[in-house]
């Protein structure tokens, strides 16, 4: 029997963007670049899986980049968040997102965007 608890977590977007651009790559990621299998492997003995928001921000901060659109970088987060088994994200914006960009997001993930401030968000994935 299933649990009927849903697995959520909270994604800050403006920590995200301050932290992917002074990330400095360290000897797993280098090996990750040329066989993408050594992070998968580091991943699995590391990651503590308990924690959604912990694997939602490891994965996020491999699979996201700050030089790719917030659409795009959002479509992403949905993906990662859905394979992690998380239901619901609480999503922190620096800024406003466009209603039309909420509905390319929706669109490419079928997930439901809901906002909850000027800034905030809530994702049911």
């Amino acid at each position: 029997m299933q649990s009927s608890e849903i697995t959520e977590a909270v994604f800050d977007y403006t920590s995200f963007l301050g932290e992917s651009s002074s990330q400095k790559w360290t000897f797993v990621d280098a090996l990750s670049s040329i066989a993408p299998i050594f992070s998968t492997v580091w991943d699995e003995a590391t990651k503590d899986v308990s924690d959604p928001n912990a694997r939602l921000w490891d994965m996020a901060m491999k699979s996201l980049s700050s030089r790719r659109s917030d659409e795009s970088n959002l479509v992403t987060l949905i993906k990662i968040a859905r394979h992690e088994n998380i239901e619901r994200v609480q999503l922190m914006m620096p800024y406003s997102l466009e209603p039309e960009q909420i509905d390319v997001i929706q669109e490419k993930t079928k997930a439901k965007i809901v906002r909850l401030q000027a800034d905030d968000f809530l994702i049911s994935i």
